[in-house]
């Protein structure tokens, strides 16, 4: 009898979700970013056996991230890349993104095929992250503990001989932490030092404002269109550390201005009201 009661609040909750999600956006946030991190959490689990014969080797990232790519439709992300064209397959290059959400490694995700070869700068504390942490080491994320300035330093070198000798492509992000404001973050120096010193060319790449579909103070998570710009790439050839500031602030300015361009260009299927716009 007990085993039939549970039955139907089971059927009951079943039949009623749908609803709840439809009509309660605050349910429609914790449930997609339930499902994300669950669905990394298991991919994570379940590709160590497949990539522990070779750690540190980017192209176990296309095997531990393929699965990943079904995570886009299922939360409703249609992700539009521009500027393919630019990426340079059998070169190393910095990438340099700006970074607004953790939903910014799903984009990752589903660019990966395009890059062949690459891997990324993650803060050391995602690699304590049991057992996403453990799977992007041995996808050849390079970890960098930014409270160490020396012990950073030398994790940066290691990255940039390994991406010079393996032609990798190395995706940073510049801002250092996240921001989905109408402005990029101030960007850091960490990614153009290490472009000057390989003399190893710049790609930016950005992903258009995710305010019309995301809002995490008001949480709302609705289906989403994104553009992806990839930029032509800008040569390192020949400048030095006093050329630093110049090319980071012409990177930013555009990056900025394409943000500013792709932004109004999006279309999103359950668009953000402007009150909520104005309180994210």
């Amino acid at each position: 009898m007990l085993a039939c009661d549970y039955t139907n609040v089971l059927i009951a909750v079943v039949m009623i979700m749908p609803f709840i999600y439809e009509f309660s956006h605050r349910f429609r946030l914790y449930l997609k970013f339930l499902i994300y991190y669950s669905m990394v959490m298991l991919c994570s689990v379940l590709f160590v056996p497949f990539l522990i014969w070779r750690p540190g080797d980017v192209r176990n990232t296309l095997i531990a991230t393929f699965p990943l790519r079904a995570l886009n439709p299922l939360l409703g992300l249609h992700w539009e890349v521009r500027g393919k064209e630019h990426i340079m397959i059998d070169r190393p290059i910095i990438v340099v993104a700006n970074h607004q959400s953790s939903i910014d490694f799903l984009g990752m995700v589903y660019m990966w095929p395009m890059f062949h070869k690459i891997t990324a700068i993650a803060k050391k504390e995602l690699f304590y992250a049991m057992p996403f942490g453990m799977t992007a080491w041995l996808c050849g994320t390079r970890f960098i503990d930014r409270r160490n300035p020396d012990s950073a330093k030398a994790s940066m070198n290691a990255a940039l001989d390994y991406v010079k000798e393996n032609k990798v492509k190395l995706w940073v992000f510049p801002e250092g932490t996240r921001s989905m404001g109408d402005e990029m973050l101030p960007f850091k120096k960490g990614a153009f030092h290490l472009a000057i010193e390989g003399q190893i060319p710049v790609l930016p790449l950005v992903y258009s404002s995710y305010r019309g579909f995301l809002s995490h103070p008001c949480k709302v998570f609705n289906p989403g269109h994104i553009i992806v710009t990839c930029l032509p790439p800008i040569s390192t050839k020949g400048l030095t550390k006093e050329d630093m500031p110049q090319l980071m602030e012409n990177v930013r300015a555009q990056m900025m201005e394409v943000y500013t361009k792709t932004s109004t260009q999006v279309h999103h299927p359950w668009p953000l009201t402007e009150a909520v716009k104005k309180n994210s």
